[in-house]
């Protein structure tokens, strides 16, 4: 049954899966979602209406917030990949989809100015690895729940949860993408097919016209922002976040440490062009 709001009724929410920051508390009303509030959503609002009025629209539209002090942004239509993964979401095409809309984004973004007063990724805790910062407006979490895919012509229909955006090197972007999309390592993909990984990852690069410099470098965050995450998802555990107590219990940090492995063992080949 849906919710009264004043004389009207609203459509029955719909808890949404995926994720592990918001675990449980985004949901689905009619067109819109409704996800937790975090001191820089204002700002991630209007980072989102500046990509809209820039015509891009791979983000949601941000709708204010409700009676609960809820965030509402518009629903993108599709489905996002969650565990366990089909196959379709490692399909080559997609892949590289999600590459050229990463791109498009960053492009998009490349002219934003911030608020004065803004504030960014307060919810994600100590995120982003040291060589990490820079000038560029990212989104800097493309896993894949966070991508809106149409499985019928495995294309992009958009990207959700912003809360990461951040000033960085675009590069960190995409080490990010890179890490949940090769995947780096083999927690993700063993549900799935079995994958040509060094080859994704040149897929990756060559979208984005990388050379061999920024492929190391890519390469060299990736390895940066596991180490990293295996510090600060303990942490976040730690402070009570159920989503990523579950990632602790599940083993997160003995697979965090073989994809570090496994990216070490491969550099060479990763970050060869051509």
């Amino acid at each position: 049954m849906g919710r009264q709001t004043g004389t009207v009724t609203e459509p029955a929410e719909i808890p949404l899966i995926g994720g592990r920051a918001n675990v449980g508390s985004v949901v689905r009303i009619g067109d819109e979602v409704a996800r937790p509030t975090h001191p820089q959503s204002p700002f991630v609002a209007h980072f989102l209406e500046y990509l809209q009025n820039q015509g891009c629209d791979l983000g949601p539209t941000p709708l204010g917030s409700d009676d609960q002090g809820r965030q509402r942004l518009s629903y993108i239509p599709g489905q996002a990949p969650t565990s366990p993964y089909p196959s379709w979401a490692f399909d080559e095409g997609l892949l590289i989809d999600v590459a050229e809309r990463q791109r498009d984004l960053q492009r998009a973004a490349r002219d934003y100015i911030a608020l004065p007063d803004a504030t960014w990724a307060v919810s994600g805790g100590n995120y982003f690895p040291a060589g990490s910062k820079g000038a560029s407006f990212c989104h800097n979490d493309l896993c894949l729940s966070n991508v809106i895919v149409d499985i019928d012509t495995r294309r992009v229909t958009g990207f959700v949860d912003f809360d990461y955006v951040a000033p960085v090197d675009p590069r960190f972007d995409i080490a990010v993408l890179a890490r949940h999309w090769v995947p780096f390592g083999g927690e993700n993909a063993a549900e799935a097919v079995e994958l040509d990984r060094v080859r994704r990852f040149r897929i990756i690069c060559d979208v984005h016209e990388l050379d061999e410099d920024d492929r190391a470098y890519v390469v060299a965050q990736g390895i940066a922002f596991l180490d990293q995450a295996r510090t600060n998802v303990r942490a976040l555990a730690d402070g009570g976040n159920v989503g990523f107590q579950q990632m602790i219990a599940s083993g997160y940090e003995a697979t965090n440490r073989e994809t570090v492995a496994w990216i070490t063992d491969h550099t060479d080949a990763l970050t060869q062009t051509g």
